[in-house]
């Protein structure tokens, strides 16, 4: 069974990425999963960001893959954004967009995952359905006229 512990003291790498991602929650780009997972290569400390999002499904990745990029080196360190090896973005209909949903990890707080092989050792900043997840949504009152 797959859990998750809160990491009180991030890295400045899973701070930093926060702060990307708080950036964008304001500009009202909600996301459903945003995680950093260990690299495949077996190097410590390098790591692979994967994001998902309904603007990401909606824009198509050749609008959105150049937002993100240009976003994200603004709030990266030089030591950090060499840290990152890639930039996956997945359909919110992704399996593991899904699975990760249920963790229900708003952004704010880090949370590191144990015990799920597709995730093993991830650094989890967002994982929730959008409205979950956003501190941006602010409702619209309706106005009729009658």
């Amino acid at each position: 069974m797959a859990y998750k512990t809160l990491v009180t003291n991030p890295s400045p790498l899973a701070r930093q990425v926060s702060a990307f991602l708080e950036k964008m929650v304001e500009q009202k780009r909600d996301f459903t999963l945003a995680m950093l997972v260990p690299s495949e290569t077996g190097l410590s400390d390098r790591w692979n960001l994967v994001l998902s999002a309904p603007w990401t499904d909606r824009d198509g990745l050749n609008a959105t893959i150049p937002t993100i990029t240009s976003l994200l080196v603004k709030h990266l360190s030089n030591v950090n954004a060499h840290k990152l090896e890639r930039i996956s973005v997945l359909p919110t209909t992704h399996p593991l967009v899904t699975m990760m949903e249920v963790f229900q990890i708003p952004l704010g707080e880090v949370y590191e995952i144990q015990s799920l092989p597709q995730a093993e050792g991830a650094i989890v900043l967002v994982a929730a359905q959008p409205s979950l997840g956003s501190r941006a949504y602010h409702p619209q009152s309706m106005h009729n006229r009658a």
